[in-house]
């Protein structure tokens, strides 16, 4: 039977859940969209293949049944940031099929970041978000920024 302290931190975590779907991110469709890609299964098939290939991160929607992308990857121009991958690379993925355990930490305020969350700070400095992910997951303490 689950501990009242676990009931809480499973019920903040679906409230944290449902507050980031609210963010309106793009799904696969909108993905191909921004990139300026003729639509069809084809492309949509191609943001597939950049999620699966951890190129891209998705998160599973239940409530829309697709996988949605949180718009720190992107330029305003629709296409996927570089540095995207190489991010993607350090982040722990084992059991995150669905994308959040890896979001939860993205969007979550960082000591290491002064209290801004990663994904506010990739925006304008993907070096140093993914130097903390090296120190924090990689336990690269030789990691600068």
């Amino acid at each position: 039977m689950a501990t009242r302290n676990e009931l809480r931190g499973t019920v903040s975590a679906i409230e944290f859940r449902d507050e980031l779907l609210e963010k309106g991110w793009p799904d696969d469709h909108r993905v191909v969209e921004l990139a300026g890609e003729a639509p069809g299964p084809e492309a949509t098939t191609n943001t597939f293949r950049a999620q699966a290939s951890d190129d891209l991160l998705g998160v599973w929607s239940a409530p829309r049944h697709c996988f949605l992308y949180p718009d720190f990857q992107f330029y305003h121009s629709g296409a996927i940031r570089e540095d995207v991958a190489r991010l993607l690379a350090v982040l722990p993925s084992e059991d995150d099929h669905g994308g959040w355990r890896r979001t939860f930490w993205l969007y979550s305020p960082h000591a290491l970041l002064d209290s801004r969350t990663p994904a506010e700070v990739f925006i304008d400095n993907p070096a140093r978000v993914i130097a903390v992910a090296r120190e924090e997951f990689l336990g690269n303490h030789e990691a600068t920024w």
